[in-house]
């Protein structure tokens, strides 16, 4: 595999880390009560851009996600690791590519986040004002089974251990560490991704509101719920750790086949 996309991945590990990290400590200080608030990507950013350097350091992040997204395309349509043509291993690239979109847009924001004055609020609620509200039920009722069926997806794999094992970690020193952190982290993404789709399922069938909901509301959700502290400080925990995991990526990742 080539140098240069091994040095774009290890970028991308740490700028996506940096990311889950600050959602998880915010959350985390949140949770007990410490000056802390739920948080998401959006909130991350605008805790980044409030730090001394922060400018510098959203550039750095910006373009450490823009990498991240390009090794997932490259990844999932030149295949440099050879997973091959096989339906799970079509299924995986196909995920990959989303991700790469997800994180493309995560990379757009930070630079939005850079161009805008501190203060400056994104408008979540209107995004998708231009729908007909049968047409947004359905696109919601949706975007809800789809992360529904991520989560279930999610949970399996790590579960059958198929998640883990395409970083390649066997044999690294720690690397048992590093799967723990890394398992953790992935069940509490899980969980959080299936609260979003709850929401979003909700809304479809119930509300007909457009509000977008995501980390942060999922996080207001299990604070509100009972045993609410106790669940968000251990759901931060997770974030924490899969922040971890990728940050430990860029030493422990083997790039062979």
């Amino acid at each position: 595999m080539k140098n240069s996309f091994k040095t774009l991945a290890i970028i991308g590990f740490v700028s996506k880390g940096i990311i889950y990290l600050v959602i998880g400590i915010l959350s985390l200080l949140a949770a007990l009560n410490m000056g802390g608030e739920s948080s998401g990507t959006n909130q991350a950013l605008t805790f980044l851009k409030k730090q001394p350097f922060g400018q510098i350091l959203l550039l750095f992040l910006g373009v450490g996600l823009f990498c991240y997204s390009f090794w997932m395309f490259v990844q999932s349509i030149k295949d440099p690791e050879k997973k091959g043509a096989t339906k799970n291993a079509l299924l995986q690239r196909m995920g990959l590519f989303i991700t790469g979109l997800v994180y493309v847009f995560i990379a757009i924001l930070a630079f939005y986040h850079l161009a805008t004055p501190t203060d400056n609020e994104i408008v979540k609620s209107t995004y998708l004002d231009f729908l007909e509200p049968t047409t947004l039920a359905i696109v919601f009722v949706g975007i809800g089974i789809i992360l529904a069926i991520q989560t279930v997806v999610l949970i399996i794999s790590v579960f059958k251990g198929g998640m883990l094992d395409q970083f390649n970690l066997e044999g690294k020193k720690y690397s048992e560490v590093i799967r723990r952190l890394g398992m953790f982290g992935f069940y509490s993404r899980a969980f959080v991704v299936g609260i979003i789709a709850y929401f979003f399922l909700h809304a479809g069938f119930y509300t007909g509101n457009n509000n977008i909901k995501g980390i942060q509301e999922a996080f207001e959700f299990l604070n509100q719920s009972s045993f609410g502290k106790v669940l968000m400080a251990i759901t931060a925990v997770g974030f924490i750790s899969y922040g971890a995991f990728y940050v430990f990526l860029t030493r422990y990742r083997s790039f062979e086949e």
